[in-house]
């Protein structure tokens, strides 16, 4: 992943703005420059105003330039919606991009970024940092040009008026910047944290309710709420000390303008008095003040939002570059009229560097054919599905399917014509007809129906009140684990795969359930390839033969009364309870 300065990452935020849109932009920005020169220009009215026309008693001047002031008011006010609302257009389309963008590469990653990244880093990168470049854009951005050419335009016309008086301004405007810089300093880290605990919170609440039937068996309310507490005194003391800066530094601004306008009233009387100053002039200045003090308090902000936002933006192009480890060769053939023949080849394998979790393995599955790949927790029986399914790439050795290296088959190819139902399979929270179509959507409802029918649920989906409309709820939580477990092979059986792939289908469920899932299982199985991960006697009555795998590799293969008979390694483990 490459790594790129902080100005290289602004500039990258900023041809995302503009892809397409520069004239837009460019047109908002000139809208911004105008509105700051249109409230610039009022209190030079003002004060034309009151030398011209109030203090020599000329009506008509006076509501002359009354009228200017509220037209130059208006105009500012006009300028103002409508660059507001183009930057809030172009900030929005952005973060669009963005979204898309990192969602898109977050979709084509290889299971080992997922392994090594948190799922909630992730979340917030889409969502929090794309929303807090979009607020930079939308309103900080916009801030910190009207500031600039505000200040700009104010000493302008300030120094024009009074060179003594402007070093006044001058200094407060400093004094202004860096008391808010410094607050934004302090106060950010905090607000993060704040951020970070918001996360946590509902991190702990989110597991504590997904898993409320295991917080309650094991009885650790206690704990759970514990630890609830003890983060939620962390959230308090962060916005504790975030109340207690704001409040120190929130009148900072009001105080530092106060001190100077009454800096400017004293010098300014005097040069009234002298005759160097006329009265127009000094409510000129002191309206300056004014109008500037909310433009200051958001260019101090905005010089570390600028940090910020391109911290964001920083973080979400990392998603984007990233690069998958399994990737797709540019030659990569479609697969053709599936056989199922299977072959891993002196396969080697490691999650981490230096430990390998399969070490030479081979095997041959045949067409038609059904394997049991059994061995003690850990030796690397599920590992053996994934790479089939190129979830990660092996290090060395071949995996052939029909005789084609899996890495010369287009990734989408393959997995379509490999249906693979997980140890816990996942249900999502949505209705059983779109679960099942998932494994293809373009699935017609004959489809979906006879995919559940022949992983026997069809008749218990139509007893429910919406049939396969039914919504399952989070994970599935409406249905057993037999039914989880039979959705997701309908979910398999949908695309119609020669190959079948089960990892431990039934660990998780009761005796009976088993015995029924067995049954099925045998007309499930015909007319395909499949592997099976199991630790169970009922399933392995089902395979032609078995093949026990030990730390990563083959040790023995053979079918059940083989195995029993040679009274090696598999009956051990067999009569062991597998370990």
């Amino acid at each position: 992943m490459p790594e790129y300065s902080s100005v290289k990452v602004f500039t990258r935020l900023l041809k995302y703005l503009v892809r397409g849109r520069g004239l837009l932009f460019t047109l908002a920005i000139i809208l911004v420059v105008l509105m700051s020169y249109a409230n610039g220009i009022v209190p030079i009215l003002v004060r034309r105003a009151i030398d011209s026309g109030v203090i020599p008693g000329n009506l008509d001047t006076a509501v002359y330039y009354g009228l200017l002031i509220i037209g130059a008011t208006l105009l500012a006010g006009i300028l103002s919606f409508t660059s507001r609302y183009i930057l809030t257009k172009l900030a929005q389309e952005t973060v669009y991009q963005l979204r898309m963008d990192a969602f898109l590469s977050i979709q084509r990653q290889s299971m080992d970024f997922f392994d090594n990244t948190l799922v909630g880093q992730l979340i917030s990168r889409v969502t929090n940092d794309a929303e807090r470049i979009s607020r930079f854009i939308s309103f900080r951005l916009r801030m910190l040009v009207y500031s600039l050419f505000l200040i700009a335009i104010s000493i302008y016309y300030m120094y024009s008026m009074s060179p003594e008086l402007t070093l006044i301004a001058a200094g407060a405007i400093v004094a202004v910047v860096f008391v808010m810089t410094r607050y934004g300093n302090l106060v950010r880290p905090v607000y993060d944290e704040i951020r970070h605990q918001t996360g946590v919170l509902a991190g702990i609440v989110t597991s504590s309710i997904a898993g409320i039937k295991t917080v309650k068996s094991l009885a650790i309310e206690d704990t759970i709420y514990s630890r609830f507490t003890s983060e939620n005194d962390k959230y308090y003391d962060y916005s504790l000390k975030a109340s207690k800066l704001s409040a120190l530094y929130g009148n900072s601004p009001f105080l530092i303008t106060g001190a100077a306008m009454s800096g400017m009233l004293y010098f300014g009387g005097q040069a009234i008095i002298s005759g160097v100053l006329t009265v127009g002039s000094l409510i000129a200045f002191l309206t300056y003040m004014l109008t500037l003090t909310w433009p200051l308090v958001a260019l101090g902000f905005s010089i570390g939002d600028i940090q910020r936002a391109v911290a964001a933006s920083k973080r979400i192009f990392d998603i984007i570059d990233s690069k998958p480890r399994v990737r797709e060769d540019p030659d990569a053939i479609e697969l053709r009229e599936v056989k199922g023949e299977i072959v891993f080849d002196n396969v080697w394998f490691e999650y981490r560097p230096g430990k390998p979790v399969l070490r030479g393995l081979s095997f041959r599955v045949e067409p038609g054919e059904k394997v049991a790949i059994v061995g003690p927790p850990g030796s690397g029986k599920s590992t053996i599905l994934k790479l089939l399914l190129r979830f990660y790439d092996f290090q060395d050795g071949k995996i052939l399917l029909d005789g084609i290296d899996i890495r010369r088959i287009k990734i989408d190819s393959l997995r379509r014509n490999i249906g693979y139902v997980p140890q816990e399979p996942f249900i999502f929270n949505r209705s059983i007809r779109e679960n099942i179509a998932l494994g293809n959507p373009d699935a017609s409802m004959e489809e979906v129906v006879e995919a559940a029918r022949i992983a026997k649920i069809h008749d218990f989906i139509e007893s429910l009140p919406r049939g396969y409309d039914t919504l399952v709820g989070e994970r599935g939580v409406t249905l057993s684990g037999g039914q989880r477990q039979r959705l997701a092979i309908a979910r398999a059986l949908v695309a119609k795969p020669k190959i079948l792939l089960l990892d431990d289908p039934a660990s998780n469920l009761d005796a009976e359930t088993e015995k029924r899932l067995v049954e099925d299982l045998k007309k499930i199985l015909e007319d395909r390839t499949a592997i099976i991960i199991t630790q169970r006697p009922s399933l392995l009555k089902l395979v032609d033969r078995i093949v026990v795998v030990v730390d990563g590799r083959v040790v023995e293969e053979g079918t059940l009364d083989e195995l029993l008979a040679r009274r090696g390694v598999f009956y051990r483990l067999y009569s062991e309870g597998w370990g």
